[in-house]
């Protein structure tokens, strides 16, 4: 792996889930050292995030974790649903055997993990994050897909921001198991449906955390 994806990836994690938080400044020469990486490799990174807008370039002041408030929550939430439908429906038509399979046995995960009560964070949002990856997978579009893991990585850092309650996790493998079954039966309308339920559970959820952070950031500013 390139010094640049190291750092690129890093940063990525640490922005994701809230380590970095919203409005603070990337201080380049501690990233250096954590990361153990030189400036140049640095930089490439800085500026992919600031493209995928996880970081906010501001000239002669350096590089900042992007904001979050309601407003962009919300608009991001409009435009993650209509792809994530049109996804949804492209690959009720292209999902191969093998792909469905795939999903299958990540279901078969999912469900084990909520028998045994597992409560880690990262561990439920890197089910919901592969299937929803699979799902951009099998739609057959390289460019969708791309746009995809952009918009996920955006709305799983609104989670981490938000602080919401991790057991509102639980109510996902339902849905898992519908879209799982919709798509098996090459049914593009019934896909599409489950995954709007699906995406509309989650965005309920978390409307109100992120509007109380968004008000909690910007007390933290004014001061």
């Amino acid at each position: 792996m390139r010094l640049s994806d190291v750092a690129y990836h890093g940063l990525r994690t640490a922005i994701i889930k809230a380590e970095l938080l919203p409005g603070s400044p990337i201080d380049e020469k501690e990233c250096m050292e954590r990361l153990a990486v030189g400036r140049t490799p640095l930089r490439e990174a800085l500026q992919r995030l600031a493209q995928e807008d996880l970081l906010l370039a501001v000239p002669q002041r350096g590089y900042f974790v992007s904001s979050t408030s309601a407003t962009d929550f919300f608009q991001l939430q409009e435009f993650r649903l209509q792809a994530e439908l049109w996804a949804t429906r492209l690959a009720a038509t292209r999902i191969s055997d093998t792909q469905l399979d795939s999903l299958a046995a990540l279901i078969k995960e999912a469900r084990a993990g909520v028998e045994a009560k597992r409560m880690e964070i990262e561990w439920h949002l890197g089910i919901d994050e592969e299937m929803h990856r699979l799902i951009a997978e099998a739609s057959g579009n390289a460019y969708l897909m791309q746009a995809l893991t952009r918009l996920y990585a955006l709305s799983v850092r609104s989670l981490y921001v938000s602080r919401m309650p991790v057991a509102l996790l639980f109510e996902d493998l339902q849905d898992m198991v519908v879209i799982h079954e919709a798509l098996a039966d090459r049914d593009p309308e019934r896909a599409e449906a489950a995954m709007r339920a699906h995406l509309s559970v989650s965005a309920t959820n978390l409307i109100r955390p992120v509007e109380s952070s968004s008000r909690q950031v910007r007390m933290e500013v004014r001061k």
